[in-house]
């Protein structure tokens, strides 16, 4: 059992008693503990503003809450063992590829280079993993990138942030922007990594919607946005009858 305990703390993800809230506004966490064990899928979903970004933020090592022990991935602290997000262990996919004008808002980052250009100057990455990301996402190496839509462009972002094996995989809302085939594809891909990846890789997925998600663990945040209670958690499996990829396809 020793041996056993130790080993999910080296591959998993514990939070202990999570105290956190923006200044001037209610806790949106109040004694809030969790545990993913190694190999899981999990799905976080709730309602707008209900904290489903920074619970992902905050087990990034995005935001310091409390000691070391607060929050724990990878048997480390998020927060302070800064090694594991510069290895790739521990990887946070989110938000879009924008920048903030004044005058307007949020602008797409873009550019006259093309996507080749951007997935093949990561440095140190297997060959054979890139050309299947590239495949599996169906990405056009001579996009553009100044001329591509919203979905092409996040499909681009996907495929550079998973060119680097993982251990701890956040994503947060990534899959909003493909068509289904793409998105279905994408988490049939987490499965395998999840299920067949010897570091036990563990993958955590906000997204407003579930139905696509078959068999993940559900973590469902329960309560009102900024409402002066700390909304709560509930935990569940999801399950559904197995889908082909041909019948995805077909449909």
């Amino acid at each position: 059992m020793a041996g056993g305990e130790e080993g999910w703390r080296r591959s998993g993800i514990e939070v202990s008693t999570l105290q956190f809230g923006y200044d001037g506004e209610a806790p949106l966490f109040a004694r809030f503990n969790l545990r993913v064990a190694p190999g899981s899928r999990c799905l976080l979903v709730g309602a707008n503003g209900s904290g489903k970004t920074t619970l992902l933020k905050i087990l990034a090592g995005k935001h310091m809450v409390g000691g070391k022990d607060v929050v724990r991935v990878l048997n480390g602290s998020a927060f302070h063992d800064t090694q594991f997000v510069c290895s790739g262990d521990l990887s946070y996919l989110g938000g879009s590829w924008s920048r903030n004008v004044s005058s307007v808002g949020d602008v797409p980052l873009q550019g006259d280079f093309s996507a080749e250009h951007m997935i093949f100057g990561v440095d140190g990455v297997d060959p054979v993993r890139r050309e299947k990301l590239i495949d599996l996402l169906d990405i056009d190496l001579q996009w553009r990138m100044h001329k591509v839509s919203d979905g092409q462009r996040r499909r681009v972002q996907i495929c550079m942030g998973l060119l680097h094996p993982y251990k701890v995989l956040l994503l947060d809302e990534i899959t909003v922007d493909l068509d289904v085939v793409t998105r279905m594809d994408l988490l049939d891909f987490f499965k395998e990594e999840c299920e067949q990846v010897t570091d036990f890789s563990s993958c955590f997925l906000s997204q407003p919607y579930f139905s696509d998600c078959i068999t993940w663990k559900v973590l469902h945040r329960r309560g009102k946005p900024r409402s002066s209670t700390p909304p709560t958690y509930s935990t569940g499996w999801r399950h559904g009858p197995p889908t082909s990829r041909t019948s995805k396809r077909a449909s």
